[in-house]
């Protein structure tokens, strides 16, 4: 096992969160800056405000995260680099960060700056792991969704520090690979304005429920667990919470950090009065239990609140209150005094050391100062953020001073000490050489990919440039020189995703949605290809992505506008979602079950939401993930020319619960074989934005 020390992180969304968080016992917190978080909705802080948010930290010995963690276009990437420079100013710690150009922009900008993979990065396996720490995170945000057993295989794999989420709201959708907001409404998840449709009361037949609502997450009985099995940093959720909640879910958590106890029912009843989802928490996935004790079907995300009663609330208050200094940093202190000569305080807090002076030392009339008078004293440090560890009091023996110039030089040494902490040390910066556009001359004929759901649809693909296979579907068909292996969106069972790989003959390409599954499918032979699922949303992205993939699958959240920009500087050969039901969520949970009271991932059901709208939620009979897709599908079969001007190499056609002649049909209107014929309800996504 590494030696590594427990952090307790706690979110601030605001000043008064970061205090509450501060004065509750905190190690780290994390926050938002008004440009690029991934929780826009929250407070926020300005860069003057992150720069005194630093200093408060650091004089009590707490680390400030700066969440700079959504997607960016090129035309916010030199507004990226400047928070980059900004953070390294204010002498923040570390960035967490979910865009992989981003992080290559951070680590070039400035070296010294500890970077952090978001949870938006969905790392659920030691291949994910184990590439994002070699990128240069040192520290990785797990995936909310795994089991003790997964993450203990990852800690054995790593060197990195992993960090897991402990307490709050979960997302039913894996983190990253939820679109289902940005397509519903244009608010984007990976871009800070989640707008929580999975909140929302759905209906399937006679049935309403909350049906893609998740109950609230509490680990403080499995803290232990957690640490055992390779967790170093332990994350509150709640950048969006009061700072009575901040104040009372950190303050427990400190409690069962330090002493590894089993959860009391005193302390659960406080972190259930000060917010919880209906009347339970859930372990999630950590004890490899799944729904429905993970979800909450009957609690509507409009009528939440506190049931904390007044004296909860005023116990979190008095906690942060101003003035309150429940953070203490242990000193060791010095005093000379001798007659005729300045009186001298040195205090040390093992880094730094100041040195006071104060009035002359007298000779006593009637007795001197003696140690525990002088001792007691010093020790009066109530008013700061110190405390007395060790003191030591060299005297004549025959001299004093006034009380109250020791305390002045007390407080003078105090002040001192609190400055040096304070003291804000800049990390060097660097400035970054972006990729130079260049114009496209030769538009070529896009080739087209058609990516199939169901061996019926394999022969009805036949004429189209790929095929994209399911790795579940792949012993069902017989595979030709068309064929690509897709892998699935999220892998949680590598051991057998990596044999079913080796089995497949090297010369069929691998589609994979992360670096650490097309570095694996790589290593075993293959070329690979960058997914949809990696969330490519800017030149740089592309130019990285493009040294290890032979194509790269842009992000579905771009217009074409925004991908003529990414061709054009990376130089990539990129492939884009022109037809299909687009997947907006990739859950673990069995939304099915939930849903029907049966698991069974052989079927599919839709549940409607309020605008009469439905959503197709289908199974996996490999990994037993949940997909749920678009009520609408993206339709492009009359824009072309436009799509063929963005300069994309290929067009990929998705196809979900296509009868097989819908299938070919489709792809001759694509192909230009017949006139494009629009679905009676479509959507062109983002690309003509």
């Amino acid at each position: 096992m590494k030696q590594r020390n427990p952090e307790l992180l706690a979110p601030a969304g605001k000043w008064e969160a970061l205090v509450a968080a501060v004065q509750n016992g905190a190690d780290a917190v994390y926050l938002g800056e008004k440009s690029f978080s991934a929780r826009k909705n929250a407070g926020n802080f300005s860069w003057d405000e992150i720069q005194e948010a630093v200093k408060y930290c650091h004089l009590r010995d707490v680390r400030v995260h700066l969440a700079l963690n959504t997607l960016m276009s090129d035309r916010e990437l030199r507004t990226f680099e400047r928070s980059v420079i900004n953070a390294a100013d204010c002498g923040v710690d570390a960035l967490i960060i979910q865009d992989l150009g981003g992080a290559h922009i951070a680590r070039n900008v400035c070296p010294e700056m500890e970077l952090h993979a978001s949870t938006q990065l969905t790392a659920c396996n030691e291949y994910d792991v184990d590439v994002l720490s070699k990128s240069g995170f040192s520290r990785i945000v797990l995936s909310r969704e795994l089991s003790q057993k997964e993450i203990e295989n990852i800690s054995r794999n790593t060197d990195a520090e992993l960090e897991a989420f402990i307490h709050g709201a979960l997302c039913i959708s894996f983190s990253g690979k939820c679109l289902m907001s940005s397509f519903i409404g244009g608010r984007s998840g990976n871009r800070g304005e989640c707008a929580q449709p999975c909140r929302q009361l759905y209906s399937y037949g006679k049935n309403k429920g909350y049906f893609l609502s998740p109950r609230d997450l509490c680990l403080a009985d499995e803290v232990k667990a957690m640490y055992d099995c390779g967790i170093t940093s332990f994350k509150i959720e709640g950048r969006m919470k009061s700072p009575e909640y901040v104040a009372t879910v950190t303050a427990v958590y400190r409690k069962y950090l330090d002493s590894f106890s089993p959860l009391e029912e005193s302390d659960e009843d406080i972190l259930k009065k000060i917010f919880v989802r209906g009347d339970a928490f859930t372990k999630a996935y950590f004890t490899e239990k799944n729904t429905p004790e993970i979800m909450n079907y009957s609690i509507s995300n409009d009528n939440l609140s506190s049931r904390a009663d007044e004296e909860v609330l005023k116990k979190a208050r008095q906690s942060f209150r101003e003035g309150v200094e429940n953070k203490k940093i242990p000193v060791d202190a010095v005093l000379l005094l001798n007659e005729n000569e300045p009186v001298t305080l040195t205090l040390s807090d093992g880094t730094n050391t100041v040195y006071a002076e104060g009035v002359i030392g007298e000779k006593a009339q009637k007795s001197p100062l003696f140690p525990d008078r002088a001792q007691a004293q010093i020790a009066k440090m109530g008013s700061t953020p110190f405390r007395l560890k060790e003191f030591e009091f060299i005297t004549d023996g025959a001299s004093t001073i006034p009380v109250s110039a020791l305390n002045s030089l007390r407080r003078d040494a105090s002040d001192l000490l609190a400055g040096k902490r304070m003291q804000v040390y800049k990390k060097e910066t660097y400035s970054f050489s972006y990729p130079a556009p260049k114009v496209i001359h030769n538009f070529v004929k896009p080739y087209l990919a058609a990516e199939i759901s169901s061996k019926e649809q394999f022969e009805a693909v036949q004429s189209a440039d790929r095929i994209l296979v399911p790795i579940h579907l792949w012993q069902s068909i017989t595979p030709n020189e068309k064929c690509f292996l897709v892998l699935p969106e999220v892998i949680l069972d590598t051991k057998t995703v990596k044999e079913q790989i080796t089995d497949i003959p090297q010369s069929y390409g691998v589609y994979a949605s992360s670096l650490g599954m097309l570095n694996l499918a790589k290593e075993l032979g293959h070329k690979v290809y960058a997914d949809w699922g990696m969330n490519i949303y800017n030149s740089v992205t592309a130019t990285r992505t493009k040294e290890i993939a032979q194509t790269l699958t842009l992000s579905p959240e771009l217009s074409l506008q925004g991908i003529n920009t990414i061709i054009s500087s990376s130089q990539a050969d990129c492939e884009i979602v022109c037809y299909g039901y687009q997947r907006v969520m990739t859950s673990r949970a069995c939304l099915i079950r939930g849903v029907t009271k049966k698991c069974d991932c052989t079927k599919s059901v839709a549940l409607t939401d309020k605008t009469g709208a439905q959503f197709m939620i289908s199974g996996n009979t490999q990994t037993h993930l949940n997909s749920v897709y678009n009520s609408r599908p993206t339709f492009m079969a009359d824009k072309l020319k436009d799509i063929k001007k963005s300069g994309v190499s290929g067009m990929r056609l998705c196809f979900t619960s296509e009868a097989p002649e819908d299938t070919a049909k489709i792809i001759a209107m694509y192909q230009g074989k017949i006139p494009p014929e629009k679905p009676a309800v479509y959507t062109r996504g983002y690309l003509l934005k």
